[in-house]
């Protein structure tokens, strides 16, 4: 209930794409491309490269449990800042050789879906 801005916007998301499995309590979703994966609610979009990516995927879920954890505040905290983080900032972390997983919301989604 608490995830339900996250988990509506998933589920419809589901119903756009074919390709599915489970992983634990979440639903990994293909699609097509090479942009990469995102995580709302219960439900985990992949790109090609990313859809049997073990690594990937747990850490994917990791967002998941975040998602699980915070409610309602997890697209505000969470979601929007990885994606600006993701999006925006790729030629500054390459400058400054920041990698990825250093940002907040993905140190902690590596951590909680056992990635390191």
């Amino acid at each position: 209930m608490f995830e339900f801005p996250q988990n509506i916007i998933g589920y419809i998301g589901t119903l756009l794409f074919h390709e599915h499995y489970q992983y634990k309590d979440a639903t990994v979703t293909h699609v097509n491309g090479t942009w990469g994966a995102v995580t709302l609610g219960k439900y985990i979009f992949a790109d090609d490269n990313y859809y049997h990516d073990e690594t990937i995927i747990r850490h994917e879920y990791g967002h998941r449990l975040q998602s699980k954890r915070l409610s309602v505040l997890y697209l505000l905290v969470i979601g929007i800042p990885s994606i600006v983080w993701a999006g925006c900032f790729e030629q500054w972390r390459q400058k400054h050789n920041i990698p990825y997983g250093w940002f907040y919301t993905e140190a902690w989604a590596d951590r909680l879906g056992g990635v390191r």
